[in-house]
Protein backbone atom coordinates (compact mmCIF):
# COMPACT_ATOMS: atom_id res chain seq x y z
CA UNK A 1 0.00 0.00 0.00
CA UNK A 2 1.86 3.26 -1.06
CA UNK A 3 1.21 5.98 1.14
CA UNK A 4 0.19 9.47 -0.32
CA UNK A 5 1.67 12.95 0.32
CA UNK A 6 -1.71 14.57 1.65
CA UNK A 7 -1.30 18.19 3.19
CA UNK A 8 1.13 20.32 4.97
CA UNK A 9 1.88 19.07 8.47
CA UNK A 10 -0.67 19.98 10.66
CA UNK A 11 -2.04 20.54 14.03
CA UNK A 12 -4.46 18.48 15.72
CA UNK A 13 -7.39 20.61 17.88
CA UNK A 14 -9.44 18.92 21.09
CA UNK A 15 -12.45 20.96 21.70
CA UNK A 16 -13.47 18.38 25.25
CA UNK A 17 -15.70 18.26 27.78
CA UNK A 18 -17.23 20.68 30.05
CA UNK A 19 -16.82 24.03 28.46
CA UNK A 20 -19.49 25.18 31.66
CA UNK A 21 -20.61 28.56 29.72
CA UNK A 22 -21.54 27.09 26.29
CA UNK A 23 -23.22 23.43 27.50
CA UNK A 24 -25.68 24.89 29.93
CA UNK A 25 -28.69 23.17 28.14
CA UNK A 26 -32.01 21.54 29.61
CA UNK A 27 -31.61 18.31 29.17
CA UNK A 28 -35.07 16.62 27.95
CA UNK A 29 -37.23 15.45 30.02
CA UNK A 30 -38.55 11.47 30.19
CA UNK A 31 -41.94 10.83 31.11
CA UNK A 32 -42.84 9.68 33.89
CA UNK A 33 -43.80 5.42 33.76
CA UNK A 34 -47.20 4.62 34.87
CA UNK A 35 -47.23 1.44 37.60
CA UNK A 36 -45.20 -1.66 36.57
CA UNK A 37 -43.18 0.12 34.17
CA UNK A 38 -40.43 1.41 35.43
CA UNK A 39 -38.38 -1.38 33.32
CA UNK A 40 -39.26 0.24 30.39
CA UNK A 41 -38.61 3.56 30.56
CA UNK A 42 -35.82 5.51 29.11
CA UNK A 43 -32.65 6.42 31.05
CA UNK A 44 -30.62 9.56 30.59
CA UNK A 45 -27.00 9.39 31.61
CA UNK A 46 -24.19 11.49 31.12
CA UNK A 47 -21.20 10.60 29.38
CA UNK A 48 -18.01 9.12 30.54
CA UNK A 49 -16.71 7.79 27.68
CA UNK A 50 -15.79 8.66 24.02
CA UNK A 51 -12.76 8.31 21.47
CA UNK A 52 -12.04 9.70 18.37
CA UNK A 53 -9.21 9.22 15.16
CA UNK A 54 -6.66 11.60 14.16
CA UNK A 55 -5.40 10.33 10.39
CA UNK A 56 -1.92 10.49 10.10
CA UNK A 57 0.37 13.81 9.88
CA UNK A 58 1.32 13.46 6.32
CA UNK A 59 5.68 13.01 5.88
CA UNK A 60 5.62 11.09 9.71
CA UNK A 61 6.25 14.69 11.24
CA UNK A 62 5.68 16.35 14.42
CA UNK A 63 1.70 17.71 14.86
CA UNK A 64 0.24 20.42 17.55
CA UNK A 65 -2.21 19.49 20.01
CA UNK A 66 -4.28 21.83 21.91
CA UNK A 67 -6.84 20.23 24.27
CA UNK A 68 -9.86 21.91 26.12
CA UNK A 69 -10.55 19.89 29.25
CA UNK A 70 -12.96 20.11 31.23
CA UNK A 71 -14.46 23.46 32.86
CA UNK A 72 -12.27 25.12 35.13
CA UNK A 73 -13.74 24.06 38.53
CA UNK A 74 -13.27 20.24 37.45
CA UNK A 75 -11.41 18.61 39.74
CA UNK A 76 -7.98 16.49 38.83
CA UNK A 77 -9.89 13.48 39.67
CA UNK A 78 -12.42 14.57 37.18
CA UNK A 79 -11.35 11.91 34.23
CA UNK A 80 -8.22 11.53 31.72
CA UNK A 81 -7.81 12.82 28.40
CA UNK A 82 -5.14 12.16 26.26
CA UNK A 83 -3.61 11.51 22.30
CA UNK A 84 -1.98 8.03 21.92
CA UNK A 85 -0.40 6.84 19.00
CA UNK A 86 -1.91 4.13 16.29
CA UNK A 87 1.32 3.27 14.30
CA UNK A 88 0.95 1.65 10.76
CA UNK A 89 0.43 -2.07 10.96
CA UNK A 90 3.24 -4.15 10.78
CA UNK A 91 5.60 -1.18 10.93
CA UNK A 92 8.50 -1.37 13.20
CA UNK A 93 8.00 2.26 14.53
CA UNK A 94 10.11 3.78 17.93
CA UNK A 95 7.45 3.32 20.56
CA UNK A 96 5.71 7.33 22.15
CA UNK A 97 4.14 7.83 24.78
CA UNK A 98 1.02 9.29 25.40
CA UNK A 99 0.43 13.18 25.20
CA UNK A 100 -2.26 14.09 27.81
CA UNK A 101 -4.25 17.60 28.65
CA UNK A 102 -3.48 19.25 31.94
CA UNK A 103 -5.48 22.13 32.78
CA UNK A 104 -8.87 21.81 32.84
CA UNK A 105 -10.98 24.29 31.36
CA UNK A 106 -8.14 26.00 29.41
CA UNK A 107 -7.16 25.42 25.60
CA UNK A 108 -3.75 23.96 25.95
CA UNK A 109 -1.28 23.60 23.04
CA UNK A 110 0.74 20.42 22.93
CA UNK A 111 2.84 19.06 20.42
CA UNK A 112 2.87 15.33 19.09
CA UNK A 113 6.22 13.96 18.54
CA UNK A 114 7.35 12.39 14.84
CA UNK A 115 7.28 8.78 14.49
CA UNK A 116 10.77 7.19 14.00
CA UNK A 117 11.65 3.97 12.19
CA UNK A 118 13.61 1.50 14.22
CA UNK A 119 16.08 0.67 11.55
CA UNK A 120 19.70 2.06 11.19
CA UNK A 121 18.44 4.48 9.12
CA UNK A 122 15.83 5.69 10.87
CA UNK A 123 13.40 7.74 9.06
CA UNK A 124 10.18 9.63 9.66
CA UNK A 125 6.70 7.43 9.34
CA UNK A 126 3.03 7.69 9.50
CA UNK A 127 0.93 6.81 11.83
CA UNK A 128 -2.28 7.79 13.74
CA UNK A 129 -3.47 9.23 16.34
CA UNK A 130 -6.42 8.11 19.02
CA UNK A 131 -7.93 10.61 21.05
CA UNK A 132 -9.71 9.38 23.91
CA UNK A 133 -11.38 11.10 26.95
CA UNK A 134 -13.23 9.58 30.57
CA UNK A 135 -15.19 10.84 33.21
CA UNK A 136 -16.24 14.51 32.78
CA UNK A 137 -13.91 15.06 30.45
CA UNK A 138 -15.38 12.53 27.95
CA UNK A 139 -18.23 15.71 27.51
CA UNK A 140 -18.69 17.64 24.36
CA UNK A 141 -15.61 16.02 23.19
CA UNK A 142 -13.89 17.24 19.60
CA UNK A 143 -10.61 16.97 17.89
CA UNK A 144 -9.67 17.72 14.76
CA UNK A 145 -6.79 18.09 12.59
CA UNK A 146 -5.18 21.47 11.51
CA UNK A 147 -2.99 23.56 9.62
CA UNK A 148 -0.21 25.07 11.60
CA UNK A 149 -1.89 28.11 11.78
CA UNK A 150 -4.62 26.15 13.63
CA UNK A 151 -7.37 26.09 11.58
CA UNK A 152 -9.26 22.61 10.85
CA UNK A 153 -8.79 21.04 7.80
CA UNK A 154 -10.54 17.73 9.24
CA UNK A 155 -12.47 16.61 12.05
CA UNK A 156 -11.32 13.48 13.99
CA UNK A 157 -14.17 10.87 13.51
CA UNK A 158 -15.72 8.45 15.92
CA UNK A 159 -15.16 4.90 15.21
CA UNK A 160 -18.26 3.33 13.84
CA UNK A 161 -19.27 -0.03 11.66
CA UNK A 162 -20.68 1.77 8.80
CA UNK A 163 -18.82 4.91 7.29
CA UNK A 164 -19.63 6.36 3.70
CA UNK A 165 -17.73 9.28 1.61
CA UNK A 166 -18.76 10.77 -1.62
CA UNK A 167 -16.92 13.00 -4.00
CA UNK A 168 -15.00 12.85 -7.68
CA UNK A 169 -12.88 9.88 -9.05
CA UNK A 170 -10.34 9.98 -11.21
CA UNK A 171 -11.91 11.26 -14.28
CA UNK A 172 -13.27 14.33 -11.43
CA UNK A 173 -9.89 15.30 -11.21
CA UNK A 174 -9.24 13.03 -8.39
CA UNK A 175 -5.31 11.79 -9.65
CA UNK A 176 -4.94 9.95 -6.03
CA UNK A 177 -7.40 8.68 -3.03
CA UNK A 178 -6.50 7.51 -0.36
CA UNK A 179 -8.14 5.54 2.60
CA UNK A 180 -6.84 5.63 6.50
CA UNK A 181 -8.62 3.06 8.83
CA UNK A 182 -7.90 3.15 12.32
CA UNK A 183 -8.61 1.35 15.59
CA UNK A 184 -8.66 2.56 18.17
CA UNK A 185 -10.28 -0.16 20.63
CA UNK A 186 -8.24 -2.92 22.18
CA UNK A 187 -9.33 -5.69 19.63
CA UNK A 188 -9.19 -5.98 16.14
CA UNK A 189 -11.23 -5.19 13.21
CA UNK A 190 -12.17 -6.63 9.98
CA UNK A 191 -13.18 -3.98 7.40
CA UNK A 192 -15.09 -4.33 3.75
CA UNK A 193 -14.94 -2.02 1.58
CA UNK A 194 -17.52 -1.59 -1.14
CA UNK A 195 -17.28 1.09 -3.85
CA UNK A 196 -19.89 2.40 -6.09
CA UNK A 197 -19.09 4.77 -9.45
CA UNK A 198 -20.97 6.50 -11.83
CA UNK A 199 -20.78 3.05 -14.10
CA UNK A 200 -22.42 1.28 -11.09
CA UNK A 201 -20.44 -1.02 -8.57
CA UNK A 202 -16.86 -1.79 -8.88
CA UNK A 203 -16.03 -5.35 -8.20
CA UNK A 204 -12.19 -5.79 -6.65
CA UNK A 205 -10.53 -8.36 -4.85
CA UNK A 206 -8.71 -7.49 -1.29
CA UNK A 207 -11.25 -4.89 -0.16
CA UNK A 208 -13.22 -7.68 2.04
CA UNK A 209 -11.97 -8.76 5.16
CA UNK A 210 -9.02 -6.02 5.79
CA UNK A 211 -7.72 -6.53 9.25
CA UNK A 212 -7.17 -3.55 11.17
CA UNK A 213 -5.35 -4.59 14.10
CA UNK A 214 -5.42 -3.21 17.90
CA UNK A 215 -4.34 0.46 18.22
CA UNK A 216 -3.34 0.46 14.68
CA UNK A 217 -3.49 2.06 11.01
CA UNK A 218 -3.98 0.55 7.73
CA UNK A 219 -3.79 2.36 4.21
CA UNK A 220 -5.17 1.62 1.23
CA UNK A 221 -4.84 3.10 -2.26
CA UNK A 222 -8.30 3.47 -4.09
CA UNK A 223 -6.92 5.62 -7.17
CA UNK A 224 -6.98 2.06 -9.27
CA UNK A 225 -10.43 1.33 -8.60
CA UNK A 226 -11.56 4.66 -9.60
CA UNK A 227 -9.38 5.02 -12.72
CA UNK A 228 -12.28 5.74 -15.14
CA UNK A 229 -15.09 6.98 -13.14
CA UNK A 230 -16.09 11.02 -12.88
CA UNK A 231 -17.96 9.99 -8.88
CA UNK A 232 -17.05 7.24 -6.78
CA UNK A 233 -18.96 6.57 -3.46
CA UNK A 234 -17.00 4.76 -0.63
CA UNK A 235 -18.71 2.76 2.04
CA UNK A 236 -16.57 1.06 4.94
CA UNK A 237 -18.04 -1.44 6.98
CA UNK A 238 -17.22 -3.76 10.05
CA UNK A 239 -18.05 -7.15 10.55
CA UNK A 240 -15.88 -7.38 13.54
CA UNK A 241 -15.04 -4.97 15.67
CA UNK A 242 -15.03 -1.22 14.42
CA UNK A 243 -13.10 1.59 13.37
CA UNK A 244 -12.33 5.58 12.29
CA UNK A 245 -12.06 6.37 8.46
CA UNK A 246 -10.51 9.24 6.33
CA UNK A 247 -10.48 9.99 2.74
CA UNK A 248 -8.08 12.47 0.95
CA UNK A 249 -8.00 12.97 -2.70
CA UNK A 250 -5.10 14.81 -4.47
CA UNK A 251 -6.10 16.44 -7.56
CA UNK A 252 -4.45 15.69 -11.14
CA UNK A 253 -2.91 19.66 -11.18
CA UNK A 254 -1.06 18.71 -7.78
CA UNK A 255 -0.96 20.74 -4.62
CA UNK A 256 -2.47 19.75 -1.58
CA UNK A 257 -4.98 16.80 -0.76
CA UNK A 258 -8.14 17.67 -0.15
CA UNK A 259 -10.14 15.86 2.97
CA UNK A 260 -13.44 14.30 1.97
CA UNK A 261 -15.47 14.37 5.12
CA UNK A 262 -18.07 11.05 6.13
CA UNK A 263 -21.43 11.94 5.08
CA UNK A 264 -24.45 10.81 6.91
CA UNK A 265 -25.76 7.19 5.99
CA UNK A 266 -28.06 6.46 3.11
CA UNK A 267 -31.42 8.31 3.68
CA UNK A 268 -34.63 9.53 2.18
CA UNK A 269 -33.88 12.97 3.72
CA UNK A 270 -30.49 15.41 4.23
CA UNK A 271 -29.45 18.58 4.46
CA UNK A 272 -26.00 19.71 3.93
CA UNK A 273 -25.28 22.54 5.26
CA UNK A 274 -22.33 25.48 4.52
CA UNK A 275 -22.32 25.43 1.19
CA UNK A 276 -20.32 29.01 0.35
CA UNK A 277 -20.32 30.87 -2.93
CA UNK A 278 -17.08 30.63 -5.13
CA UNK A 279 -15.03 31.31 -8.02
CA UNK A 280 -16.49 28.28 -9.81
CA UNK A 281 -19.10 26.09 -10.16
CA UNK A 282 -20.09 23.59 -7.16
CA UNK A 283 -20.64 19.72 -8.33
CA UNK A 284 -23.60 18.35 -5.76
CA UNK A 285 -22.47 13.93 -5.81
CA UNK A 286 -24.96 12.05 -4.88
CA UNK A 287 -24.94 7.83 -4.38
CA UNK A 288 -27.98 5.37 -4.83
CA UNK A 289 -26.70 2.27 -2.83
CA UNK A 290 -29.87 0.50 -3.63
CA UNK A 291 -31.21 -1.71 -6.76
CA UNK A 292 -34.01 0.92 -7.13
CA UNK A 293 -34.21 3.92 -9.11
CA UNK A 294 -34.47 7.64 -6.92
CA UNK A 295 -36.16 10.70 -7.64
CA UNK A 296 -34.72 13.23 -5.83
CA UNK A 297 -35.82 17.18 -5.00
CA UNK A 298 -33.19 19.59 -4.21
CA UNK A 299 -34.41 22.59 -1.94
CA UNK A 300 -31.88 25.30 -1.11
CA UNK A 301 -31.85 26.67 1.95
CA UNK A 302 -30.35 30.75 1.61
CA UNK A 303 -30.65 33.41 3.92
CA UNK A 304 -32.54 35.18 1.60
CA UNK A 305 -35.11 31.51 1.94
CA UNK A 306 -35.94 28.79 0.29
CA UNK A 307 -35.75 27.94 -3.58
CA UNK A 308 -35.36 25.26 -6.13
CA UNK A 309 -32.03 25.55 -7.83
CA UNK A 310 -33.53 23.00 -10.61
CA UNK A 311 -37.40 24.53 -10.34
CA UNK A 312 -39.61 22.07 -10.63
CA UNK A 313 -37.18 19.47 -11.95
CA UNK A 314 -36.31 16.40 -9.91
CA UNK A 315 -32.74 14.56 -10.24
CA UNK A 316 -33.47 10.94 -11.71
CA UNK A 317 -30.57 8.49 -10.92
CA UNK A 318 -30.35 4.81 -11.24
CA UNK A 319 -30.17 2.25 -8.36
CA UNK A 320 -26.68 1.65 -7.58
CA UNK A 321 -24.93 4.68 -9.00
CA UNK A 322 -23.02 7.38 -7.82
CA UNK A 323 -23.33 10.47 -10.05
CA UNK A 324 -22.22 14.41 -10.38
CA UNK A 325 -24.80 17.16 -10.69
CA UNK A 326 -23.41 20.91 -11.37
CA UNK A 327 -24.89 23.58 -9.21
CA UNK A 328 -25.39 27.10 -10.51
CA UNK A 329 -25.12 29.91 -7.42
CA UNK A 330 -27.52 29.19 -4.56
CA UNK A 331 -27.73 32.80 -3.28
CA UNK A 332 -25.00 33.38 -0.93
CA UNK A 333 -23.55 30.49 1.48
CA UNK A 334 -26.60 28.04 1.96
CA UNK A 335 -27.00 24.22 2.83
CA UNK A 336 -29.17 22.31 0.74
CA UNK A 337 -31.92 19.84 1.50
CA UNK A 338 -32.62 16.69 -0.33
CA UNK A 339 -35.96 14.79 -0.53
CA UNK A 340 -35.44 11.30 -2.26
CA UNK A 341 -38.02 7.66 -2.85
CA UNK A 342 -35.30 6.00 -1.57
CA UNK A 343 -31.87 6.51 0.51
CA UNK A 344 -29.42 7.96 -0.29
CA UNK A 345 -26.60 10.35 0.69
CA UNK A 346 -24.67 13.01 -1.17
CA UNK A 347 -21.89 15.69 -0.55
CA UNK A 348 -21.06 19.03 -2.41
CA UNK A 349 -17.56 20.12 -3.57
CA UNK A 350 -16.76 23.99 -3.55
CA UNK A 351 -13.54 24.87 -5.54
CA UNK A 352 -10.93 26.18 -4.15
CA UNK A 353 -7.42 25.49 -2.75
CA UNK A 354 -6.08 22.22 -4.00
CA UNK A 355 -9.10 19.73 -5.06
CA UNK A 356 -11.41 21.68 -3.22
CA UNK A 357 -13.50 21.80 -0.32
CA UNK A 358 -16.43 19.24 0.63
CA UNK A 359 -19.69 19.69 2.27
CA UNK A 360 -20.94 16.54 3.49
CA UNK A 361 -24.93 15.91 4.57
CA UNK A 362 -25.07 16.22 8.48
CA UNK A 363 -27.46 15.54 11.58
CA UNK A 364 -29.23 17.92 12.86
CA UNK A 365 -27.30 19.13 16.34
CA UNK A 366 -28.37 17.51 20.02
CA UNK A 367 -27.17 19.94 23.21
CA UNK A 368 -24.36 21.25 21.13
CA UNK A 369 -21.61 21.32 18.59
CA UNK A 370 -17.71 22.17 18.84
CA UNK A 371 -15.72 23.44 15.82
CA UNK A 372 -12.30 23.42 17.79
CA UNK A 373 -9.33 24.99 15.37
CA UNK A 374 -10.69 28.16 13.88
CA UNK A 375 -8.90 31.41 13.33
CA UNK A 376 -10.10 34.97 12.28
CA UNK A 377 -11.49 35.45 9.16
CA UNK A 378 -13.75 31.94 9.20
CA UNK A 379 -17.60 31.95 9.33
CA UNK A 380 -20.21 29.57 11.18
CA UNK A 381 -22.97 28.89 8.70
CA UNK A 382 -26.18 28.36 10.60
CA UNK A 383 -29.41 26.88 8.82
CA UNK A 384 -33.35 26.03 10.15
CA UNK A 385 -34.67 23.96 7.56
CA UNK A 386 -38.07 23.18 9.58
CA UNK A 387 -38.55 26.47 12.49
CA UNK A 388 -37.34 28.98 14.20
CA UNK A 389 -33.69 28.09 15.83
CA UNK A 390 -32.41 30.75 18.90
CA UNK A 391 -28.34 29.74 18.84
CA UNK A 392 -25.77 30.49 21.65
CA UNK A 393 -22.06 30.87 20.09
CA UNK A 394 -19.23 30.57 22.17
CA UNK A 395 -15.57 31.40 21.72
CA UNK A 396 -13.24 29.89 23.80
CA UNK A 397 -9.18 30.63 23.20
CA UNK A 398 -6.44 29.83 25.28
CA UNK A 399 -5.54 32.40 27.69
CA UNK A 400 -7.62 32.19 30.78
CA UNK A 401 -11.18 33.54 31.25
CA UNK A 402 -10.96 34.81 27.22
CA UNK A 403 -14.28 33.96 26.47
CA UNK A 404 -17.25 35.49 24.81
CA UNK A 405 -20.47 34.69 23.69
CA UNK A 406 -23.86 35.77 21.57
CA UNK A 407 -27.21 34.91 21.28
CA UNK A 408 -28.25 35.05 17.35
CA UNK A 409 -31.69 34.08 15.93
CA UNK A 410 -32.08 31.74 13.01
CA UNK A 411 -35.63 31.93 11.07
CA UNK A 412 -37.59 29.16 9.34
CA UNK A 413 -36.16 28.38 6.21
CA UNK A 414 -33.11 30.81 6.45
CA UNK A 415 -29.20 30.08 6.89
CA UNK A 416 -27.29 32.67 8.98
CA UNK A 417 -24.06 33.55 8.80
CA UNK A 418 -21.69 34.32 11.60
CA UNK A 419 -18.16 35.73 11.77
CA UNK A 420 -16.18 33.62 14.25
CA UNK A 421 -14.29 36.28 16.30
CA UNK A 422 -11.52 35.57 18.53
CA UNK A 423 -12.66 36.43 22.06
CA UNK A 424 -11.01 39.63 24.40
CA UNK A 425 -8.55 38.90 26.04
CA UNK A 426 -7.05 36.53 23.78
CA UNK A 427 -3.35 36.79 21.98
CA UNK A 428 -3.84 38.14 18.41
CA UNK A 429 -3.63 35.35 16.02
CA UNK A 430 -4.29 32.13 18.07
CA UNK A 431 -6.96 29.52 17.28
CA UNK A 432 -10.10 29.38 19.53
CA UNK A 433 -12.84 27.08 19.55
CA UNK A 434 -16.59 27.62 18.76
CA UNK A 435 -19.10 25.97 20.40
CA UNK A 436 -22.39 26.35 18.55
CA UNK A 437 -25.68 25.39 21.27
CA UNK A 438 -29.50 25.69 20.27
CA UNK A 439 -31.26 26.95 23.27
CA UNK A 440 -34.78 25.06 24.30
CA UNK A 441 -37.69 25.33 22.09
CA UNK A 442 -35.02 25.74 18.88
CA UNK A 443 -35.85 23.82 15.95
CA UNK A 444 -33.66 21.56 13.71
CA UNK A 445 -30.83 23.50 13.29
CA UNK A 446 -27.60 22.46 10.79
CA UNK A 447 -23.69 24.07 11.03
CA UNK A 448 -20.93 24.27 9.32
CA UNK A 449 -17.60 26.17 9.98
CA UNK A 450 -16.56 27.72 6.31
CA UNK A 451 -12.55 29.02 5.79
CA UNK A 452 -12.20 31.11 3.13
CA UNK A 453 -8.98 32.53 1.64
CA UNK A 454 -9.78 36.57 0.65
CA UNK A 455 -13.36 36.59 -0.84
CA UNK A 456 -14.11 33.71 -2.72
CA UNK A 457 -11.29 31.28 -2.31
CA UNK A 458 -13.02 28.45 0.08
CA UNK A 459 -9.81 26.59 2.05
CA UNK A 460 -11.92 24.57 4.41
CA UNK A 461 -15.16 23.80 5.30
CA UNK A 462 -15.99 21.40 8.85
CA UNK A 463 -19.75 20.07 9.77
CA UNK A 464 -20.79 20.74 13.05
CA UNK A 465 -21.77 17.16 14.93
CA UNK A 466 -22.97 16.80 18.02
CA UNK A 467 -21.03 17.09 20.87
CA UNK A 468 -22.83 15.11 23.74
CA UNK A 469 -23.12 15.48 27.46
CA UNK A 470 -25.64 13.09 28.02
CA UNK A 471 -27.50 9.88 25.98
CA UNK A 472 -30.27 8.55 26.74
CA UNK A 473 -30.22 4.66 27.26
CA UNK A 474 -33.05 2.28 25.61
CA UNK A 475 -35.30 0.60 28.00
CA UNK A 476 -34.25 -2.95 29.89
CA UNK A 477 -36.03 -5.66 28.33
CA UNK A 478 -36.15 -9.74 28.97
CA UNK A 479 -33.92 -9.72 26.12
CA UNK A 480 -30.07 -11.09 25.34
CA UNK A 481 -29.54 -8.09 22.95
CA UNK A 482 -26.99 -5.58 23.85
CA UNK A 483 -26.68 -2.30 22.97
CA UNK A 484 -23.10 -0.38 23.25
CA UNK A 485 -23.90 3.41 22.98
Amino acid sequence: MRPLHLVPAGAVLLALGGIAAAAQLTAPATASPGPGHAAMAKQQVAVTSAARACPPVPGGGSGTVAFIAGSPAASRGAGQAQLAPLPLAGAQLRALNPVSATQPGLLSVLTTPATQSTSKKASTALQGWSVSATGTLAQTMEAEETTGAGLASVRCGEPGSDLWFVGPGQQGGAAQIQLDLMNVDPLPASVDVSIITDAGQVQADGDTGIAVPPHQTVTEALSSLAGNASVVAIEVRTSIGRVAADVSETSSHGGTASWLPSTVPPSTRLVIPGVPPSGGTAGLYIVVPGSANARINVLSITPQGQHQPFGTQTVDLPGDSASYVPLTPLGGTAALELTSNVPVTAGVLVPGSGLGAFAVATAPISEQAVVAGNTAGATVVLSAPAGQARVRLTEVAETPGATSSQIVTVQTGHTLTVPATLPRGAKHGSPFAVVITPLAGSGPLYAARVATQGQITVVSIVPAISALTTIMLPPVRDSYDAISP
